[in-house]
Order: C-alpha cells, then structure tokens, then sequence
C-alpha cells in the first residue's frame, strides 16, 4: 500500500481542480491520497460553498474507480454555521468527516468557521485514521487525545505561511515520532491570495524517518505504508 500527499500552489478553483485530478490520475488502487487543506477554494471559502457538493461527487467517483482513499478539507455549511471540513472518502462514498478545532487568528479563520467538537479518530479498511488540521499540530491537547485512541495515520492538511515553515517541519515530524503513527503532511507552496505559503510536504515514519519530503514545486510525494511497522514501533519503544 501506498501513502500519498499532493502539493500544489493556490491558484483558482479550477486550476488547483485540474492540477489535483492529474496527480490522482498517478497513484496505485490500494492507497491514501492527502490533499492540502482548502486545496479547491482557498480562504476564499464562502464563494465556493456551492462547489463543495461537485467537487466531492467527482472525487467519490475517482475513489471508486481507482479503489483509493482521498482527503482533504472543504469549507461545507451545517445548520447555518461553516466549517473547515477534513472528509475521507472511500470507494464512491464518505467514511467520515472530521471540522477543524483549533482556527487560526491570523487568517481571520474565526470570522468564516464555526470550530468543531469532536477530534475523532475513524476506523478503516487501512488502520485508524485520525487529523491535525494545519494550525492544530501547534496543540498538544489534540496531539494527547490522539495518543489515548493509538491511530495507524494522521493527516495534516494544511495552508501554512512561508515565515514559520521550521515550526511546520519540526512539529509535523515530531507529531509522528510521539504519537507512532505514519504522519502524512499535505501543504501548498508559493503565493497565493496574497500570502507566501511553506511547502515542506512530507511524509514520515512512526519511527520519525524521511520517508519524503517537498518545500517547492507541484509535486506528488509517495511512501511505503506498512501497518505492521506501527506495531512494531509502539511494541520496540512503548510509551502510548
């Protein structure tokens, strides 16, 4: 089995749809594919709201055709208020969604998002899937939870800015390396909507290795996904 992570750099909607949809053209049946966080719309959420249901129906459609797991944040609206949602989708069909807890200030992400409850960790045909949200791999209340409920995966969709991109690649290899879980980490890169963004997409080991790693450049990044590695990692050095 493969894991995946797609960087791309924001553009329009339908650009960063086109770029995205060749890279899953790409990957292996059997596989993970994390897309950055806002990867359609950007923080221009609440103009694309409508899109959120297309562009979804496509990717259930190429979920089921190629029989990968796909990932990524939407901005959807329940019951009035606006999310920032992680969903998985799985063969044709929606295995979970997960919002953004933690919403970052200096986006102004409080003024579009209601926050969400629940840092809930979901059963998969691949292992335990859990997510930090781009800003929420700063907080180690959410880092602690996901310890108690022992996730196979995490994944860290993401929009991170360019001037703190060593706090990105420190914290995102560290997450990994605490929680013993394969860390898939999906951000853009360059600028974008007037903000420079960090790249340093990467996937890493539960034992912390480099498994791949990306700061520029439209690039699909991919790594061996061994569940039985995770045991024998936690069972090497168990601290969860």
């Amino acid at each position: 089995m493969k894991l995946y992570s797609v960087q791309i750099k924001p553009e329009t909607p339908e650009s960063n749809l086109r770029r995205v949809l060749k890279f899953l053209e790409k990957v292996e049946p059997n596989s993970i594919v994390l897309l950055p966080e806002l990867w359609y719309s950007g923080f221009d959420a609440k103009n694309y709201l409508k899109e959120t249901k297309r562009v979804i129906s496509l990717l259930k459609k190429i979920s089921l055709k190629k029989k990968i797991l796909i990932s990524g944040t939407f901005a959807q609206e329940i019951r009035g208020k606006i999310y920032n949602l992680a969903y998985l989708i799985y063969e044709g069909k929606v295995l979970g969604k997960r919002g953004k807890i933690k919403l970052f200030p200096l986006f102004g992400e409080n003024k579009t998002f209601s926050p969400w409850k629940e840092n809930r960790v979901f059963d998969t045909p691949f292992g335990r899937i859990g997510f930090l949200i781009c800003f929420e791999l700063r907080f180690t209340d959410l880092v602690l939870e996901l310890r108690r409920k022992k996730p196979h995966i995490v994944l860290v969709p993401a929009q991170w800015g360019y001037a703190r991109r060593e706090h990105l690649r420190v914290l995102s290899r560290a997450r990994a390396i605490e929680l013993q879980s394969y860390l898939v980490l999906s951000d853009t890169w360059g600028e974008g909507n007037g903000t420079r963004f960090a790249g340093q997409s990467a996937i890493y080991s539960p034992w912390g290795e480099v498994l791949a790693f990306s700061e520029e450049g439209d690039t699909l990044l991919e790594a061996d996904y061994r569940p039985q590695y995770v045991e024998k990692v936690r069972k090497a050095l168990p601290v969860l």
